[in-house]
């Protein structure tokens, strides 16, 4: 799509209910990210056993702080993006580049986009998250980690054109954060939720985190997977999880193969 890497696919290991998408942060891809999300634990993989994981990547776009391509999914800092920018470099496709992946995996799932989960970290937590407000679907839940909301100034402020915004408010949000995180200030993922949950009537479910690696830009180990696990399960209406079965967990260990 767009001349855009073909997204890393985690296949389900048993039959198919639910998609993820999940988006990588800015310097990463697809595939990096995936490798990422495969070595962590609890293993989100082994634990929803049943969702296909879709890891798209963005793509190189010019960055103008570095004078160089860059893969980002958006050309502006979180801050300037977030209290000031009027528009943003490279946001508005890579928007519409998610609502495409969103409309493919909700036909897969037969038309349900009430099984779709959409996410993302650091950047990729900007670029879902503002896919969501544009996405005219009512989604099964969204999870966001160590991130921003673009254009928070103007959503705070509602001056968005009317029909900007459409059926984010229905879908119900994690949003996890590290307190000291150094690359994306706390206050910019509290605005967020403030836009959200005061503004909008969206559904936020908040974590805030002590202790995460690379100065707290991460995801918490076990913790925030942890949570964002009994967020999927209680917002999905999922059963209570069971291990899977050793045929099952072949599947798994082949699928999560290069």
């Amino acid at each position: 799509m767009s001349g855009r890497p073909v997204p890393q696919i985690q296949e389900p290991a048993a039959e198919h209910t639910h998609t993820v998408i999940f988006l990588h942060g800015g310097g990463s891809d697809g595939p990096q990210f995936w490798r990422a999300i495969r070595r962590m634990r609890p293993s989100l993989f082994a634990k929803f056993p049943s969702f296909r994981w879709v890891f798209p990547s963005s793509g190189l776009l010019w960055s103008s702080s570095m004078e160089m391509e860059r893969k980002q999914w958006l050309d502006a800092s979180p801050r300037d993006s977030s209290e000031s920018a009027q528009e943003i470099p490279g946001l508005s496709s890579s928007v519409e580049y998610v609502l495409r992946l969103i409309e493919d995996e909700v036909q897969r799932l037969g038309g349900r986009a009430d099984k779709l989960v959409l996410g993302g970290l650091s950047q990729g937590q900007a670029t879902s998250l503002y896919a969501l407000l544009r996405c005219e679907h009512r989604l099964g839940a969204y999870v966001g980690m160590s991130g921003w909301l673009p254009l928070a100034h103007k959503l705070d402020q509602r001056t968005l054109k009317e029909g900007d915004l459409q059926g984010a408010e229905a879908t119900p949000v994690f949003l996890g954060h590290g307190t000291h995180d150094r690359k994306v200030p706390l206050e910019l993922a509290l605005r967020a939720r403030h836009v959200l949950s005061t503004n909008m009537n969206v559904d936020v479910t908040w974590r805030q985190y002590v202790g995460a690696k690379l100065d707290g830009h991460w995801i918490k180990e076990p913790e925030e997977l942890e949570d964002v696990a009994e967020f999927l399960q209680a917002k999905l209406q999922l059963e209570e999880y069971n291990a899977p079965s050793q045929n099952q967990t072949s599947l798994l260990k082949e699928t999560c193969l290069i």
